[in-house]
């Protein structure tokens, strides 16, 4: 019943965060007199902005993967801080008013573990079950500061040539470039941090925090379950906060963590316990001890 449950909420939600997809495309036409009050480069420019991340949006609504994912998820949020542009620019009026809550509803839907979830399933292989790992605090945190960043760079650089600061507005606008070709493919590794099952067994798919795949055979694997206050388990998380979950093996195997500055060959340790966090851990672990054993 719990699955059924659960299923029902993802149907739900997936519907749901496609109609708010729809519905951002009406954005513009709520902007028309907010747009005509701006100056001319900055309000094509955020016309611009606004249908090509919409654009974006939909394509990816419309092709479901882990590359859409990050798509998606830069994208919305992208339009909302766009919105919110405009309103302090001009003024909030009823129209700017519905166009940053359809922004931030579509944004909001976009970023839930369902939503992330069933992007990632639908571009599995086969009989793959893939679970989107949770991303931990402190990278969070870093990859929020890094999107702030992108977009203040981008909106200055618009400011500065509708300003006539050409100059200025040439060097604002090559950093504001080079983050738009570096920062995507940084955010995209987030999307590919995956606990999968397939049915040899189990693999933790996540080159942020470890060097490379860990996979371990059915039959290596006794219990997987909910982590309890005194799990000794080896925390594969990143430092993930929340509930995770605990996979237990018959005997010791090796996994690798990424390299850090101290230690840029990586980090070897022998575990027979391990923790991880899905966005869902409940349903994962539903999931992953009622499905056959291959």
């Amino acid at each position: 019943m719990q699955g059924n449950g659960n299923d029902k909420l993802t149907t739900v939600l997936v519907w749901a965060s496609r109609l708010s997809v729809v519905a951002t495309g009406l954005i513009v036409p709520f902007l028309t007199n907010a747009l005509r009050q701006m100056s001319s480069v900055t309000g094509t420019a955020s016309t611009i902005a606004i249908w090509a991340l919409w654009s974006l949006a939909l394509l990816s609504t419309l092709a479901p993967s882990s590359t859409a994912l990050t798509a998606i998820r830069l994208a919305l949020p992208t339009i909302s801080v766009v919105v919110g542009v405009v309103a302090i620019a001009v003024d909030m009026s009823g129209g700017v008013a519905g166009a940053l809550a359809i922004s931030l509803l579509a944004s909001l839907l976009v970023m839930s573990a369902e939503i992330g979830n069933s992007f990632i399933q639908l571009a599995a292989y086969g009989d793959e079950r893939r679970y989107l790992l949770r991303c931990p605090p402190a990278m969070l945190v870093v990859q929020i500061l890094s999107w702030l960043v992108w977009l203040t760079l981008t909106i200055v650089a618009i400011n500065l040539f509708d300003n006539k600061t050409y100059v200025l507005g040439v060097i604002v606008g090559i950093a504001a470039i080079f983050l738009t070709i570096a920062l995507p493919r940084r955010f995209h590794r987030f999307s590919r941090r995956w606990l999968v099952s397939v049915p040899a067994g189990l693999v933790i798919h996540d080159h942020v925090v470890l060097a490379e795949t860990a996979m371990f055979m059915h039959n290596a694997v006794i219990e997987i379950g909910i982590e309890t206050a005194q799990t000794e388990a080896a925390d594969l998380s990143g430092k993930c906060s929340g509930l995770g979950l605990v996979i237990t093996l018959k005997d010791f195997d090796t996994v690798v963590f990424a390299g850090t500055p101290k230690t840029p060959g990586g980090s070897a340790i022998h575990v027979k316990s391990m923790r991880v966090c899905p966005t869902r851990p409940g349903r994962a672990v539903i999931e992953l001890t009622s499905a056959p054993s291959a």
